[in-house]
C-alpha cells in the first residue's frame, strides 16, 4: 500500500496494442490460442503448419508452456491440450468479473461515507491479489495498483480471508514454509501467532493490519461471500495513522461491513439458515472459492 497523490482510480482494462511488442511472447500467444481450438488436442506437426513456424520453434515454445502449466502433453497421442493453468485463469476471471461489476458501485459508496481508500481483492495461494480499488478523496491517501500482489499474513485482506480457513487447510497452506516474511516490524513472522490472530479475526468478523505491510498504513478488512456462503473475496479500507482515531475507527467498521454486507448479497449471499443454495438471477453459475 502506497501514498498517493493522484485522483480517483478504479480498474483499468481493455485492449491496448502494444509499442514494443514481444516477438517470442506473441508466438506463445498465438499458439496457445491456436492449441485451444482443438477439442482433442493437436500435434506439433499440425501446429508448426497452421502457424507457420518451424518445428523446432513450436517445440520449444510448447516446453516452456509446459513448465508453467498452461499446455498438457498427452504421451498416448503426442497431442498438446490447454493446461490446468487455463482453467483456474478462467475461474479467476469469472470471480472477479463478478466482483468488479457489483463491487466498483460499492466501493464508491463506501470511499463517500468512509473518506478513506477501499479495495477488494482475492486470494491467490499465499499472496492477495487486488482486483479493483476506488481512492480516498482526502490529499493524504493510500494506493495500491491493480493487480499487485502482497502476501496475505501481513494485510487485513488476505488475514480476512484466511480466518476463513478450518485449522489443518491453513497448515497445508503453509506447509512449506517456516518463518512468515517480515515486511515491517510489526508483521506477524511466527505461524502460530498468526493462527492464534486469526481466530479473534473470527470472532470479531473484521481483520486489522496496524503497519504490518506497511509503515504509516493502517487497514481493516472483511470476507465476501457468494451464494455457496463460500468466501471469494475480501473487502478492506485503508487510511494513514495520522487519522486514526477510536471513533474513526468504529465508524469505519461499521461502513465497511454494511458495504461488504451488501456485496454479498449482490453475489448471491444469503446469511439466514437453511439458505445455502440461495442464488440470485444476476449471479452467474459457481465460481472458484479459493
Amino acid at each position: 500500500m502506497k501514498l498517493a497523490s493522484t485522483g480517483t482510480r478504479g480498474v483499468i482494462g481493455g485492449n491496448v496494442p502494444a509499442k514494443y511488442p514481444v516477438k517470442s511472447l506473441a508466438k506463445a500467444l498465438r499458439l496457445l490460442d491456436t492449441v485451444g481450438r482443438y477439442q482433442s488436442g493437436t500435434s506439433i506437426a499440425v501446429l508448426s503448419k497452421e502457424l507457420k513456424m518451424g518445428k523446432s520453434t513450436v517445440h520449444r515454445l510448447l516446453a516452456t508452456l509446459r513448465e508453467f502449466d498452461l499446455v498438457w502433453f498427452d504421451p498416448s497421442t503426442s497431442n498438446y491440450a490447454l493446461g490446468a493453468r487455463i482453467l483456474r485463469w478462467s475461474d479467476l476471471l469469472v470471480k472477479q468479473n463478478l466482483l468488479v461489476r457489483h463491487g466498483m458501485p460499492i466501493l464508491r459508496e463506501l470511499v463517500n461515507v468512509s473518506r478513506e481508500t477501499a479495495n477488494l481483492a482475492v486470494l491467490e495461494g499465499t499472496e492477495i491479489l487486488y482486483v479493483a480499488q476506488i481512492e480516498s478523496m482526502e490529499r493524504l491517501r493510500m494506493s495500491e495498483a491493480i493487480g499487485n500482489r502482497l502476501p496475505a499474513h501481513c494485510t487485513s485482506l488476505g488475514k480476512a480471508l484466511l480466518a476463513t480457513f478450518p485449522d489443518e487447510e491453513f497448515d497445508e497452506l503453509y506447509r512449506k514454509v517456516d518463518d512468515l516474511e517480515a515486511i515491517t516490524a510489526h508483521t506477524i513472522t511466527n505461524k502460530q501467532r498468526l493462527k492464534e490472530h486469526l481466530q479473534k479475526v473470527r470472532q470479531d468478523g473484521v481483520a486489522y493490519d496496524f503497519e504490518e505491510n506497511e509503515n504509516g498504513v493502517v487497514c481493516m478488512g472483511t470476507v465476501i461471500r457468494n451464494h455457496t456462503r463460500q468466501p471469494v473475496a475480501a473487502m478492506s479500507i485503508s487510511m494513514p495513522i495520522q487519522r486514526l482515531r477510536g471513533e474513526n475507527l468504529i465508524t469505519s467498521k461499521d461502513h465497511l461491513l454494511h458495504a461488504a454486507s451488501r456485496l454479498s448479497a449482490e453475489l448471491g449471499y444469503d446469511s439466514r439458515p437453511g439458505c445455502s443454495e440461495s442464488i440470485r438471477e444476476s449471479v452467474l453459475p459457481a465460481e472458484a472459492t479459493r
